[in-house]
This record gives structure tokens, C-alpha cells and sequence, in this order.
């Protein structure tokens, strides 16, 4: 409980960060987040809400954003660092046409599940505007931390929340 109530505070603290942000955020920390079901570039379908027995980083990106192609190197460099059975990432591409995220995953290597909204309808559920925007969900759907745009300090607290989360589930 302490842990867990540690972790929503720095996450809460972590949000206050970003108040420019903070009117294009529709989920915040410790709600629910809302479940979807996408369909990944290699043709697996993938519900939110079967990842709740891991913890879970979802971001949305945009191929043509430099600070995603960022975000991205940092996260193939994460997934490698946790155990799958505890641990899934997914990227979710926002307003953009398949083949365009297909060559752009492909030319850069990425190895975890990557989705196309090409309506923006899942991202809707979440922000109206900006990216990267990262959630870090625990094994229960809540939503543990966020950013928006891409730094290292910010990344490497997500990677210590999550760290946490994991070390908590053993």
C-alpha cells in the first residue's frame, strides 16, 4: 500500500510537471483506463484489457514526430530490460495511414506490438492533442503515470515507476 500510494503521489507530481498539457489529457493518474481492442501491423488483435495481468506501456506516436522516433528508441532499448510476462508495450500510431507506420516500423527496427488509429478514435479516449503521450498502466488498468512529448528525465522516471510496479508484482 505505501508503494502504491509512493508511486500515485510521484506520478501526480510527475502530471503537475506538464500543465500545458494538461487541458488535452482526458485520462489522468489513477483512473481507469478506458479499454480498446487494435489491430497490430503483424495482424494480432490486441484488447487493453487483457494485458491486466501485466503492466503496460502505451504510447501513441505519429511516424513524422522527431521527438517519437526518440520515444521509441528509448522504449525498444526498455522492453528488453523486463520479463514479457510481466511487462508489454504498445505503440499505437496516431492519424496515420498503415503503410506509412508499416515502412516506418520496419526502417527503424521496432520489435514490440505496434497499431494503427487511423481515425484517432482510440487515441480520442485519451488526449485530443500531442505526441508522444505515454501511459503507464498497472496490472489492474489504472493508470500509474503519463507524459507528453519526450525527454530523459521524464522517460527515465516512467522506467523507475514502472521498475517499481514490477518489483511489487514479484
Amino acid at each position: 500500500f505505501v508503494l502504491a500510494f509512493s508511486l500515485t503521489c510521484c506520478s501526480a507530481m510527475y502530471e503537475e510537471t506538464m500543465p500545458s498539457y494538461e487541458k488535452t489529457t482526458l485520462i489522468r493518474v489513477g483512473e481507469k483506463a478506458p479499454d480498446f481492442t487494435v489491430e497490430t501491423l503483424d495482424g494480432n488483435s490486441v484488447t487493453l484489457s487483457q494485458l491486466q495481468d501485466k503492466t503496460t506501456l502505451l504510447i501513441f506516436f505519429a511516424s513524422w514526430c522527431p521527438d517519437c522516433h526518440k520515444q521509441l528508441d528509448a522504449i525498444e532499448q526498455l522492453q528488453s530490460q523486463f520479463d514479457s510476462s510481466k511487462f508489454a508495450v504498445l505503440a499505437i500510431s496516431r492519424g496515420e495511414k498503415i503503410e506509412d507506420v508499416r515502412e516506418f516500423v520496419a526502417g527503424r527496427g521496432y520489435t514490440f506490438p505496434v497499431a494503427v488509429d487511423s481515425d484517432s478514435e482510440v487515441y480520442s479516449l485519451y488526449a485530443t492533442q500531442y505526441v508522444p503521450r505515454c501511459f503507464v498502466i498497472d496490472s489492474f488498468g489504472r493508470v500509474l503515470a503519463l507524459s507528453v512529448e519526450y525527454n530523459v528525465d521524464k522517460f527515465n522516471l516512467l522506467c523507475d515507476i514502472i521498475s517499481s510496479q514490477l518489483t511489487v508484482v514479484k
